[in-house]
């Protein structure tokens, strides 16, 4: 078995493969206060009930936003599956090039979400990555990570609403049937949602106008599931980024 693992702002995900798909999956917030036995703790129960602890891990591949949580997990998997991961940084050969003003700026997820774009959509792709902050990605014509933007998450773009005004308040993440509001959720909603896939889909268009040259159009991450039926022109793949890992760590273990 082969295990992914995106340790991101809000959330941390670990994937088991199996070949070419993903068998099991563990999800748990990205804790900034969260302590190795913390962290220890939930994944030995989640190996206990998932029946993992007989499963053999033969390679691990570490993406990490958070480098303190991320360093959690690499001496996790050490701990528990006995086995250094590969961490995917400014040293590692990824096979994605990046034809950016200082690649060692360029995060982990991202060279990831190209990774996985690549492999399952070849260049000429836009890739808009909803996490805690929306990135927008061009894997150009020669295959390369040719810049992105980065912009507020649709998460923080609903915590800053919520706590920085006097009289709206929590309301559950949804996009409304109609973009015009008659009640405050809906108002609130209408904005974040439809207000983020049109913010999204023009930064995409943009990008391709500049490209000079039509793209496909991939939506992925944690939040694309709130936007997803706005943005039908996109294929949404909520896996690229987990994908992307698990061929970078074939094409290093094949070597």
């Amino acid at each position: 078995m082969l295990l992914t693992i995106d340790v991101g702002n809000t959330r941390t995900s670990l994937a088991f493969w199996d070949g070419e798909e993903i068998k099991h999956r563990y999800n748990t917030p990205s804790d900034p206060n969260a302590s190795y036995d913390d962290c220890a703790a939930k994944l030995k129960l989640f190996l206990q009930a998932e029946g993992l602890y007989s499963v053999s891990v033969e390679s691990a591949i570490l993406s990490a936003v958070s480098p303190r949580i991320g360093e959690i997990y690499r001496q996790l998997v050490e701990a528990f599956f006995f086995l250094k991961p590969i961490v995917v940084g400014p040293h590692l050969k990824t096979g994605v090039a990046l034809k950016v003003d200082n690649p060692r700026e360029v995060g982990a997820d991202l060279v990831a979400d190209a990774a996985g774009a690549l492999d399952r959509y070849g260049p000429k792709t836009i890739i808009v990555d909803m996490g805690t902050a929306n990135k927008v990605l061009l894997i150009d014509e020669n295959g390369a990570f040719a810049g992105c933007t980065i912009g507020v998450g649709l998460g923080l773009g609903h915590q800053a609403l919520v706590h920085g005004t006097a009289a709206l308040s929590e309301v559950s993440l949804r996009a409304p049937k109609k973009v015009l509001g008659k009640n405050t959720a809906d108002c609130m909603n209408s904005a974040l949602t439809y207000g983020t896939a049109f913010e999204l889909r023009g930064l995409a268009e943009a990008i391709e106008k500049e490209a000079g040259y039509p793209c496909q159009k991939v939506l992925t991450g944690g939040y694309a599931s709130f936007v997803k039926d706005l943005l039908q022109d996109f294929t949404y793949d909520p896996d690229l980024l987990m994908r992307g890992l698990y061929r970078i760590a074939k094409k290093r273990n094949e070597k």
